[in-house]
C-alpha cells in the first residue's frame, strides 16, 4: 500500500496591529499592499481584523518585499520582544544597571523595527526608569516630555508604569501627597490585572511609611513580601536591596503599631540571612542593625537600641545615607534617655558631615530642641526650623517639635503660646496626615 505525501501549509499568527502599522507606515492601501505581497485584499482585511491566520509564505513575502528582516511580525516574535523588554525592566528594578546598559542598545534597535507603537511606549517607559535610576536627568526629562505627548495612545498597562514613574519622582522630591496620588492611580489599574510586583508595593509602602501611616504601610510591605519573586524573575538571584530594606521597613512599621515581637522575629531572620551570605553586604547588615535600633527605641528599650545603633555604625560606610540616619536616631535615643551631652556630640558629628536637606534640618531641629532656653532660641525654632520641617514633609518631626515648643512655653508660664503650639501640632497631624486618605486608602 502506497501512502501519498500530504504537504500541509504551515500557519502562523500575525500580530494584527503590527501588520496594519507596517502597511500604514509604508503608505499603502490594503488593496495595494495585497497586490505587492501576492494575496487577496480580503486576506489582508481578515488578518488586520485578527480573524484569520497567515501562512509563513505571506510573512516571508512581507519581509522580503519591504526589507523587514528583523521586524517582529508574528505574535511569537512580538512576545519574545516583550519578554526582552520586561527582562530589561527587571534588571533596572533589581539595580543591575550594567546589565540594563548592555541590553538597551539592542532593544532600542529591535523596538524601532517593530512597527508597534505599544511596544515603543513600553520601551520608552522602561528607558525613562533607567535614566531616573542612573541619575541621567537630561535624558529622563526628554523621555518624560515625549511620553506626555503620547499619553492619548497609552493602554491601561502603559498608564500603570507611567504612574509609577511619576510616583518615584514625587517621592524623591518629598511631595508625598502627589506621590501617593500616583501610587493609588496605579493600584486601581492593578486590582484586576495584577501587574504589581515587589518594587511597586515596596514603593507604595515607603511612601505611606514616610507619611506616618504605619498600619497601612505594613499592609503593603506584607504584600510586597508575599509577592517577592525576584529569584524567579531575575536569573535566580536574590534581590539584596529589597530583601534587607523590605524586611527592615516592615519590621519598623510593625513596631509602631504595637507588633514588636513579630518585628524582632523578622529582623533576627533577616540578620541571620545577611550575615550568612557568601560575600555578605556590609551595608545591608548595617541597615538591619539600624532597624533593630529603631524598633527597640519604639519599645523604649534605649540600652538595646543604642547597642544596635553602635553595631550599625560598624558596618555602614560614612558616605551612605543609612549612616547619617543611624547617627540621628542614636542621638535621638541618647537624648531621650537623658544622655544629653553624648547626644549632642552625635548631633555635632552629623552636622559636620555632608548632609542632604532633610537630614540637615533633622539634626538642626534636634539640637535646637535640646538647647531651647530663651526667647531667641524659641524664635529660631519657630521661624527657621518649623517651616523647613513642613517644607520637607517631615510631619512626624513637625508634630514632635511643636510639642517641644508647647512644653517649653508652658514651663515658662506662657500658657497662651503653649496652647498655640499645641494646636499647631494637632493641625499638622490632622490636616497634613488624615486628608491624604481621601484617595481611597
Amino acid at each position: 500500500m502506497e501512502f501519498g505525501v500530504i504537504v500541509a501549509e504551515v500557519y502562523t499568527v500575525i500580530y494584527y496591529k503590527t501588520l496594519a502599522n507596517i502597511r500604514k507606515n509604508l503608505g499603502y492601501s490594503q488593496e495595494d499592499f495585497a497586490k505587492l505581497i501576492g494575496c487577496s485584499t480580503d486576506k489582508i482585511i481578515a488578518l488586520e481584523c485578527n480573524e484569520e491566520q497567515a501562512t509563513y509564505d505571506i510573512v516571508d513575502a512581507i519581509r522580503a518585499k519591504f526589507n523587514l528582516k528583523n521586524a517582529p511580525i508574528t505574535e511569537t516574535e512580538r512576545n519574545l520582544l516583550l519578554n526582552s523588554l520586561f527582562y530589561f525592566k527587571s534588571a533596572i528594578d533589581y539595580g543591575d544597571y550594567k546589565k540594563a546598559a548592555e541590553l538597551k542598545p539592542g532593544l532600542e534597535k529591535s523596538v524601532k523595527s517593530s512597527y508597534s507603537p505599544s511596544t515603543e511606549i513600553f520601551y520608552d517607559l522602561f528607558a525613562t526608569a533607567y535614566y531616573w535610576q542612573t541619575h541621567n536627568t537630561k535624558a529622563y526629562e526628554e523621555n518624560m516630555t515625549a511620553l506626555n505627548r503620547r499619553k492619548s495612545e497609552f493602554s491601561a498597562r502603559h498608564h500603570f508604569y507611567y504612574y509609577r514613574l511619576i510616583a518615584a519622582r514625587e517621592f524623591a522630591a518629598y511631595r508625598y501627597d502627589k506621590a501617593l496620588e500616583s501610587y493609588i492611580a496605579a493600584e486601581k489599574l492593578d486590582k484586576d490585572t495584577k501587574w504589581g510586583d515587589v518594587g511597586f508595593y515596596y514603593g507604595l509602602g515607603r511612601c505611606l511609611s514616610d507619611m506616618g501611616f504605619a498600619k497601612r504601610a505594613s499592609v503593603y510591605f506584607r504584600k510586597a513580601k508575599h509577592l517577592s519573586k525576584w529569584q524567579k524573575i531575575y536569573e535566580d538571584r536574590p534581590n539584596r536591596f529589597y530583601d534587607a530594606e523590605l524586611d527592615g521597613y516592615l519590621a519598623y512599621n510593625l513596631s509602631k503599631i504595637g507588633e514588636s515581637n513579630e518585628a524582632l522575629e523578622i529582623l533576627y531572620k533577616r540578620l541571620e540571612k545577611e550575615i550568612g551570605r557568601v560575600n555578605a553586604n556590609n551595608e545591608d547588615i548595617g541597615f538591619v542593625y539600624l532597624t533593630f535600633g529603631r524598633v527597640y527605641r519604639n519599645t523604649k528599650d534605649y540600652d538595646t537600641a543604642l547597642y544596635n545603633f553602635d553595631e550599625a555604625l560598624q558596618y555602614l560606610s560614612e558616605e551612605s545615607e543609612s549612616y547619617k540616619v543611624n547617627l540621628y536616631h542614636k542621638a535621638l535615643t541618647l537624648i531621650d534617655s537623658s544622655n544629653i551631652s553624648e547626644g549632642l556630640l552625635c548631633v555635632d558629628k552629623g552636622l559636620r558631615m555632608p548632609l542632604n536637606d532633610t537630614n540637615k534640618v533633622l539634626f538642626e531641629a534636634l539640637k535646637c530642641s535640646v538647647l531651647l532656653s530663651d526667647s531667641e532660641s524659641l524664635e529660631y525654632m519657630e521661624r527657621t526650623i518649623m517651616p523647613k520641617l513642613l517644607e520637607y514633609k517631615l510631619y512626624e518631626e513637625a508634630v514632635k517639635y511643636s510639642k517641644v515648643l508647647s512644653d517649653f512655653c508652658a514651663e515658662n508660664g506662657d500658657y497662651e503660646s503653649a496652647l498655640e503650639y499645641s494646636n499647631t501640632a494637632l493641625e499638622i497631624k490632622e490636616q497634613l496626615y488624615e486628608e491624604r486618605v481621601e484617595g481611597g486608602l
